[in-house]
């Protein structure tokens, strides 16, 4: 055994055992010989999760998904299956659409794309100007055809609602009805009512409001009783972004819907319902009805390097509009923050860290992402209702 290990360790036995096995030829009795000794410990096959299917799959998730398509799927068979049949936690890239529209012939695709798109869990749809509108029938035709069984879908228009695009949007959640949990709605010109379809798994809605849409109010009225109200029995967040755009729309569920807020969208709110957070823009600070009600409050900042912008040299008087103030978060640039990070050599930054110590100094504490996120989770457990009220982007 020490013989034979110590001849396969020294490279130059190696080399010479290569020359001679070059020299005999491979009909020669001994060259034959040798193969069959290696050929029994089945040295001249690869290790065999080469071709597992679950360990492909786990590799292949984290490549790109387009070069294993294009690449690894043509390596062999145990990888052009495992290729084809996984299903990937996420979206296909957003040029796929305008490549599909190149690529139709009398509303027929190449079968390449059949097999790429049902790999997909999840679907984000665009259609804005640059989108070529008469390949739109062909185009969602076929993603019904082969996108099914999704956990997330979002649909961004910037343009008029596509003729017969209700019905489109009725197959393609019917398509995914046991699966979808978050479903995304966007459309810029006009308001797009949800199709009455239930969705018994859905625990996410999430809509966009824009200043055209202030006036459908009833088309918004429709949506929630004839879909988020019975269609949506697992919902668990209805979340809306930019509800300043529409203050018609805030006035309606203000009224008809209080039960379902956890937190205040902009102070007003505070003249019609009793609520313990509240996002507060301090050029808009003003008495309201139930502002003593107030616990925590989420304070606009603009700009860390204009410090008096959004009325913030009148920060101090907080303290006498809400009388039970416990903790303040700011919101900066989209996020929840404790403002921890300000750079030193921020010329505000003084400013900013001032302002800090006496809020503090007030016994307010000064919340972080995670700290904010457990109150607001702790309160909408509180609620008799399923589902809470989310507002994004204030």
């Amino acid at each position: 055994m020490d013989e034979i290990v110590s001849i396969l360790q020294n490279p130059e036995k190696m080399e010479q055992l290569i020359s001679k096995l070059k020299a005999i030829g491979e009909d020669s009795p001994q060259f034959q010989t040798f193969k069959t000794s290696i050929d029994s410990f089945h040295l001249n096959k690869p290790h065999r999760g080469v071709h597992q299917t679950n360990i492909l799959q786990n590799v292949f998730k984290y490549s790109d998904s387009r070069e294993c398509f294009d690449s690894f799927r043509l390596v062999c068979k145990s990888w052009q299956n495992a290729v084809e049949t996984i299903r990937l936690d996420t979206c296909p890239p957003l040029e796929i659409f305008q490549e599909l529209c190149l690529h139709e012939r009398n509303s027929h695709f190449p079968l390449f794309y059949s097999k790429y798109l049902k790999r997909f869990r999840k679907l984000i749809l665009h259609l804005d100007r640059n989108f070529d509108m008469t390949r739109w029938n062909s185009l969602s035709n076929f993603l019904l055809q082969n996108m099914k069984n999704l956990s997330i879908i979002r649909i961004f228009m910037k343009i008029s609602i596509p003729s017969k695009f209700h019905i489109y949007l009725f197959n393609l959640l019917a398509n995914s009805q046991s699966t979808l949990t978050h479903l995304s709605v966007s459309c810029k010109v006009e308001m797009l009512t949800l199709p009455p379809i239930c969705l018994p798994n859905l625990k996410q809605l999430v809509t966009f409001m824009h200043q055209n849409q202030n006036n459908d109010v009833d088309a918004f009225d429709y949506m929630m009783k004839t879909f988020v109200n019975v269609m949506c029995k697992d919902l668990k967040f209805f979340q809306i972004y930019h509800i300043h755009e529409s203050p018609n729309i805030l006035k309606y569920i203000t009224k008809n819907y209080p039960s379902h807020f956890v937190c205040g969208p902009e102070i007003s709110v505070l003249e019609h319902m009793p609520l313990k957070i509240s996002h507060l823009n301090l050029e808009n600070l003003a008495a309201y009805r139930y502002t003593s009600h107030i616990q925590y409050l989420i304070l606009y900042v603009k700009n860390l390097h204009a410090p008096s912008e959004g009325g913030w040299d009148d920060y101090k008087e907080i303290l006498s509009f809400f009388p039970n103030l416990k903790g303040i978060v700011f919101y900066y640039n989209n996020e929840y923050t404790n403002l921890g990070r300000i750079p030193s050599f921020f010329v505000c930054q003084t400013v900013w860290q001032e302002r800090i110590d006496y809020l503090k100094s007030q016994n307010l504490k000064i919340l972080n992402t995670h700290e904010f996120s457990e109150i607001v989770s702790e309160l909408r457990q509180s609620l008799s209702p399923l589902w809470s009220f989310d507002f994004k982007d204030i």
